[in-house]
């Protein structure tokens, strides 16, 4: 008997739950294909912490505060002393005061490369985490909260109090000896509690793909916004292990990754082949005992799956 559609999509449900049992810990999964509207679920519903995915929401929130004229693209933007955050690739080496990058420089190493420092910069240049959950709720997406800045997030992971206001983060831990500095960065990546279970700063994975889906249709997000975001996102170099990593050679992908405490996840548009569309995948693991590595091989693992049943299922144009 051939198997129905229907057979097939309860196949890729249960295919990627016994992907998801190897997690030690919590894996959500979200897939829609954008064209025919039919998804895929695996906790979908379930808050996850977002980590550096929420860099997605702040893009979009600057990018509409461009399409107001409040900004623009080539806006310099000073970098202030106290937001050089750790696990900023592209500024961490900018060490003496005076630093300014336009806004495009700044989203750029903000989702190519996860740049802390770059993030905080737009965070404010976005009106703080506030603004950008208000924004989120003007989309209508509502399983989504955003409340703190990367450097408060920084702080909670890797258990360390305030350095004090004006201070640099990324200056504070260069002065720390290497045990406590490789103490930090072990604790930062570990599950923990303190940051997993606080419903700040959390989206569910359906959340997430409504808002991949607004940009891939522009919907709720201009063409122009859509023109910038999208290229960047295709970009991105810190996911090649993750949604990515398993995919056939040429598949383009637009993502956006996080990784923290227990956490890593993955929010892309993937272009299926020969004409079938476009899909937008989430997938989540949080409070995992993996080792982060072994956590994107998880994503690997089901993204692949839920690329094999669209391919499978839908025709080809």
């Amino acid at each position: 008997m051939t198997p129905t559609e229907a057979d097939l999509r309860a196949g890729a449900e249960a295919e990627i739950a016994r992907i998801a049992g190897y997690a030690q810990g919590t894996v959500g999964v979200a897939a829609l294909h954008l064209e025919s509207g039919r998804a895929i679920a695996h906790n979908a519903g379930e808050m996850f912490p977002m980590a550096s995915t929420v860099k997605v929401p702040i893009a979009v929130t600057v990018l509409e505060l461009i399409d107001r004229g409040k900004l623009a693209l080539s806006t310099q933007l000073a970098v202030e002393p106290a937001e050089f955050n750790p696990s900023s690739t592209a500024l961490e080496e900018f060490l003496h005061p005076g630093v300014s990058l336009s806004v495009h420089n700044l989203l750029e190493p903000m989702i190519t490369r996860s740049d802390n420092t770059a993030t905080d910069v737009m965070y404010r240049a976005a009106g703080g985490p506030e603004a950008v959950q208000r924004h989120m709720q003007s989309l209508g997406i509502q399983e989504m909260r955003i409340s703190r800045n990367i450097r408060a997030l920084l702080l909670v992971l890797f258990g360390v109090p305030d350095p004090g206001a004006g201070v640099s983060l990324l200056q504070w831990m260069r002065e720390q000896d290497a045990a406590k500095l490789a103490a930090m960065r072990l604790r930062a990546q570990a599950p923990n509690p303190l940051y997993s279970d606080d419903p700040r700063d959390q989206a569910s994975p359906r959340a997430m793909v409504e808002l991949l889906q607004r940009i891939a249709h522009a919907d709720g997000v201009s063409d122009a916004a859509r023109s910038v975001l999208l290229p960047i996102m295709q970009r991105t170099s810190t996911g090649v292990r993750r949604i990515r990593g398993r995919l056939p050679q040429g598949v383009a992908v637009a993502d956006k990754t996080g990784s923290a405490a227990g956490t890593t996840n993955d929010a892309g548009l993937v272009t299926l082949p020969g004409g079938r569309g476009m899909l937008a995948l989430v997938v989540n693991v949080k409070a995992s005992s993996l080792a982060p590595g072994e956590r994107e091989d998880i994503i690997a693992d089901v993204a692949r799956t839920v690329y094999d049943y669209y391919v499978i299922t839908m025709r080809a144009g």
